[in-house]
């Protein structure tokens, strides 16, 4: 029998399988779990066309692992492979151990991630003309106006403009190299889940991690030559929530180096000071600060809370991440 399966007792005594009493406990541990600390959408969710059965994300499984005292090792040349193909081009397999407290392995998961999948491999390269005039201070009827007609924003000359796009097609990216960091964190992460799934028997409850698949398969759609669109309205929720909480919703347009204390700052597309310049959003948590990163490496939406600083000089304070369901196909100016 395969020494993974020994799992350890409340004693010092190592069985060879589980008891019925055992596994409908473990079971509803997941349930528990699930329903007191996890958070759908954040922690899991279903992915349009995967079927209903949620897919675990990365922060789920951490909180799963934390219950279940189960740690990740992944290190050395046979769990890290790296495969260099022409032009630039990479693949990263990894293997994730899932380690108990009794130092066995419970599971090792798997993982790959390539440069060749479509959010990493192409870019989105658009044609613009500049319409000649400033990004309106405080005319939200005006910006509403622009974008119906299909405008959005570009720096021009180091000034915020707005211009009119005139086509939108993906090209191959020219700076592959810049999504080695990224591709090989996603790898990481594929392994870390398949493995928290198999480690914790949690397969009854969650797919593998399929969210990144999913968003890769649809993007993948989007390669074809790129028609004419329609402008789609982005959510901007400006009414502040409970503790003057905001939301910001959109592509990350620029972002400005860390700090020596370790902030990230960050500007989504649309969002504009009463001085016409771009609105940046602050965040020192290495979780957030790896997403906002992944994402915009894929030319993907974020979502996050945040709370304007009573100085409208620094940056607003990012107080959270939200999912964002985008309608599969719609592109968007500026990207």
């Amino acid at each position: 029998m395969n020494e993974n399966a020994l799992v350890p007792r409340d004693s010092d005594e190592v069985v060879m399988s589980l008891t019925a009493k055992d596994v409908s406990r473990q079971v509803q541990l997941i349930q528990e779990v699930m329903t007191a600390v996890m958070k759908e959408d954040e922690h899991y969710g279903v992915i349009p066309g995967c079927g209903k059965k949620p897919s675990l994300f990365k922060a789920g499984a951490e909180k799963i692992n934390l219950v279940f005292r189960h740690r990740a090792i992944m290190s050395g040349e046979n769990d890290i492979k790296i495969v260099n193909s022409p032009n630039g081009h990479r693949e990263v397999f990894v293997k994730c151990h899932m380690i108990n407290m009794r130092d066995m392995e419970m599971a090792t998961g798997v993982g790959s991630c390539s440069t060749m999948e479509s959010k990493y491999r192409y870019r989105q390269d658009s044609d613009y003309e500049d319409t000649g005039e400033a990004i309106p201070k405080d005319s939200k009827e005006k910006k509403r106006e622009y974008r119906a007609k299909g405008l959005g924003m570009k720096n021009v000359d180091g000034q915020w403009l707005w211009v009119r796009y005139l086509k939108t097609e993906k090209v191959e990216n020219p700076d592959i190299a810049d999504t080695y960091n990224t591709v090989l964190k996603m790898a990481k992460k594929r392994a870390y889940v398949d493995g928290t799934i198999t480690a914790s028997g949690a397969s009854d409850f969650f797919t593998q991690d399929i969210e990144d698949l999913a968003k890769s398969e649809a993007q993948g759609a989007k390669a074809e030559p790129a028609k004419p669109h329609t402008p789609v309205q982005r959510k901007s929720e400006t009414t502040p929530g409970p503790d003057g909480i905001k939301t910001a919703t959109g592509h990350i347009i620029d972002q400005k180096p860390k700090n020596k204390g370790g902030f990230c700052e960050y500007a989504i597309e649309g969002f504009i000071k009463e001085n016409g310049k771009p609105m940046f959003f602050s965040t020192r948590d290495t979780i957030i600060i790896e997403t906002l990163d992944e994402r915009r490496a894929g030319g993907e939406k974020v979502s996050l809370e945040y709370k304007e600083n009573e100085n409208p000089a620094f940056a607003a304070a990012i107080t959270g991440l939200l999912m964002v369901k985008e309608e599969i196909g719609a592109a968007q100016p500026g990207d």
